[in-house]
């Protein structure tokens, strides 16, 4: 319940700021730069608009800020990062300071909040106003030889309170080079601008306020020839050339009252120019120029915060002159008339620019690991170790009838400060037959800085036919540092010639012979091959690969069919070497 109430008190008190209005004109003051707007139902009570966007701060007192470059082994592997997010506030001890001038000039004055500030997304809908990043480097991702490889911002800014912007990008050996020196300059090549608007409301002057739009957008067309950017007083300016040339017409309603608009021409033109910009120009995207740069402060305060007054970005004022305004395509503007009644009180929305450069942090921050870094991804903290297992080729085709398939696990200790790096591999009878016979694990070296650090382990398992249960090294982890495993099953292998004369075979009525082998293999003596041998169609010679124990036997016996249907089977007798000549028996006289 406690943190229902909790949840419900800070809702109200967000709802309140938000729903807050304020004077356009009356009471409007500036101090120190920072912009202070009247509320509109208490003449006491005022919100202020933050100067400039500045680098957020953790819990802990670090900015929120990082220029990263790291070099491969090749050039392709060399690169770097930037991350950065951004805030939109004033230090507690800024408003402070800034609330004792303010009651200095109205006293009993105080400063509830920033502005609310939004972004009209579509009409009828209000959303959080957005930021950009204007930058020749990280913007540039779909050139051919593109500097930044990708980039990713939040898209919103900070207006909220709490709320931070972020910006992350990945760069090309290039993009971070460049980037990196830009950093060393009282000017880089980054800077953040902001754009949202803000609710006031406009006194009555007791007038209307009509212009087309058409006419308006010709007069903007014929003033830039060719040019579709405009800074803030150049649309000023353009403004009241219209109003002059009757294209913009001001109607007093009441000529009584009337007779004191000229004294108030300048806020109408003001209010008239707010209304233009939100009609007829695009106010996210057009800026030309990097924002001016003030000295880097190196102020910081108790608990070790910068104060980032003019840190990093330009001086703060309503419109900043290097921000300039695109015309919008003719097709895009909806508004085809433009009329506005001032007769009453009226809540317009305000727009509001500005832009701050990130530069002098190199200086500032000097070779600060925690912002300023470079990394060498070949030294021993990325270094990597390979190990290569290769299976013995002479094995090969023990896979075919008898080897499911092997196991091989890998295993690289670093102490109990680390996670052991494990991995598997697997060889089964369709890598042989394509000709993988080998493959490879690589593990890092995580800064070990010993002679020993290519150590590690490794078992190996096999899956025989028949067996329910792995045999060879499963259960043993064998020491290791060579950089290539020549992987061997847990037996031993003979190959056997089978040699017969083909017309012997034929001369004594002998259709086949079959030579059975038995050998010792995994514990116990068992059939393992046989191979048959006919008078016709093949030839004498044949050969036999025998697995057996490595201190296993290996016998065979022969099996000889005559053509009448007669066979003769002869004892097991030991191979003792690997080389059988046949010569078969006299039929007739074996049956007697």
């Amino acid at each position: 319940m406690k943190n229902l109430i909790q949840s419900l008190v800070l809702c109200f008190a967000f709802c309140t700021i938000v729903s807050a209005q304020v004077h356009y004109d009356k009471g409007r003051l500036t101090i120190d730069k920072v912009q202070l707007l009247q509320d509109y139902n208490d003449s006491l009570t005022y919100y202020y608009i933050p100067t400039y966007p500045r680098l957020a701060i953790n819990d802990s007192g670090d900015f929120e800020f990082l220029c990263m470059k790291y070099v491969g082994k090749e050039e392709k592997d060399n690169g770097g990062l930037f991350h950065a997010l951004f805030e939109f506030r004033m230090e507690d001890k800024e408003l402070q300071k800034l609330e004792k001038k303010l009651q200095a000039k109205v006293r009993d004055a105080v400063i509830k909040g920033p502005i609310p500030l939004l972004e009209s997304m579509k009409e009828g809908e209000a959303a959080l106003g957005g930021f950009s990043i204007i930058s020749s480097i990280l913007t540039d991702t779909l050139s051919k030889n593109a500097f930044t490889q990708n980039i990713i911002t939040s898209g919103r800014a900070p207006f909220t309170p709490g709320s931070k912007a972020v910006l992350a990008a990945k760069l090309n050996q290039d993009g971070a080079t460049l980037l990196w020196e830009t950093f060393k300059g009282p000017t880089s090549d980054v800077s953040v601008a902001v754009n949202g608007y803000y609710e006031a409301v406009v006194e009555a002057y007791n007038v209307v306020v009509e212009a087309e739009m058409d006419m308006v957008y010709d007069h903007f067309s014929e003033v830039s020839k060719t040019e579709t950017l405009f800074t803030h007083d150049e649309v000023s300016n353009a403004i009241d050339s219209l109003y002059t040339n009757g294209t913009i017409k001001i109607t007093a309603l009441d000529r009584t009252k009337g007779l004191g608009v000229k004294s108030d021409l300048k806020n109408i033109l003001q209010i008239v120019t707010d209304k233009i910009v939100n009609i007829m120009f695009d106010t996210e995207t057009g800026w030309s120029k990097q924002p001016e740069k003030e000295t880097p402060v190196e102020t910081k305060d108790k608990a070790g915060k910068g104060i980032l007054s003019g840190f990093a970005f330009g001086p703060a004022s309503m419109f900043i002159p290097d921000i300039q305004h695109i015309v919008k395509k003719r097709k895009d503007i909806k508004a085809h008339r433009f009329r506005l009644d001032l007769s009453e009180s009226t809540s317009i929305k305000v727009p509001f620019y500005t832009a701050g450069n990130l530069g002098g942090l190199h200086e500032y921050f000097k070779e600060d690991p925690r912002y300023f870094r470079i990394v060498d991804l070949i030294s021993t903290d990325f270094e990597k170790g390979e190990v290569i297992f290769q299976l013995d080729g002479d094995f090969a085709e023990s896979f075919e009838d008898l080897v499911n398939f092997v196991t091989i696990n890998f295993r690289k200790k670093y102490g109990e400060e680390r996670d052991d790096f494990t991995q598997q591999l697997y060889f089964n009878a369709k890598d042989i037959e394509s000709g993988k016979i080998y493959k490879s694990i690589s593990f890092p070296r995580l800064g070990i800085s010993s002679e020993d650090w290519f150590n590690y382990e490794y078992q190996v398992s096999w899956s025989i036919r028949g067996e329910s249960k792995f045999v060879g090294q499963s259960d043993q982890w064998i020491e290791a540092n060579e950089k290539a495993i020549v992987i061997s099953p847990p037996f031993k292998k003979i190959e056997v010639d089978i040699d017969l004369d083909k017309q012997l075979l034929t001369e004594n009525n002998i259709a086949t012979v079959a030579v059975d082998f038995a050998a010792d293999f995994l514990g116990e003596t068992r059939m393992v091959k046989s191979v048959t041998l006919r008078a016709k169609g093949e030839e004498n010679n044949n050969k036999a690969a025998i697995f057996h124990d490595f201190d296993g036997d290996v016998a065979y016996r022969t099996v000889w069919y005559a053509k009448n249907g007669d066979k003769i089977k002869s004892k097991h007798q030991d191979l003792e070497r690997g080389y059988i000549l046949l010569t078969p028996p006299d039929m007739e006289t074996a049956n007697k």
